[in-house]
């Protein structure tokens, strides 16, 4: 399978995830919402992940175990943010702004990763937050 279906599945994928957080979190209880869904969450990877594992061999490196960590740390930091922001934020608006990550993951791998970065790009980030103004202003 190639990187394309992989991420149409799961644009597909986080888009019911987001709205499903947004059920959880309204009225109840952000934080231990968060946690039920990172339980979850947990609970799933460690059993499709043991499938794909399974499928291949597991050669990690320290590195890959080192920024794996890191990954997660800042997911669950992220995690508990978002679970807040929808308590009492419009889902319409949230997801638009909360999915803006996009600028830093761009802007990451181009400074430290050295991928390339041109015109189409630059423009996309740009169409990216006219979007954002336009999805977030007015009623």
């Amino acid at each position: 399978m190639n990187w394309i279906i992989y991420t149409a599945a799961c644009l597909v994928l986080f888009g019911f995830m987001q709205f499903f957080i947004k059920l959880s979190s309204t009225g109840n209880n952000p934080v231990a919402s968060s946690m039920i869904f990172v339980t979850a969450q947990f609970l799933v990877q460690i059993f499709l992940g043991a499938y794909f594992v399974s499928k291949g061999d597991l050669n990690m490196d320290f590195g890959s175990i080192k920024f794996g960590i890191a990954g997660g740390i800042v997911a669950a930091i992220g995690t508990i943010l978002y679970f807040l922001a929808l308590e009492s934020g419009p889902l319409s608006k949230v997801v638009p702004v909360a999915n803006m990550s996009l600028i830093v993951g761009v802007l990451l791998g181009v400074i430290f990763l050295r991928e390339a970065m041109n015109i189409r790009i630059v423009a996309g980030i740009g169409f990216a937050i006219i979007s954002i103004y336009l999805l977030t202003n007015g009623s």
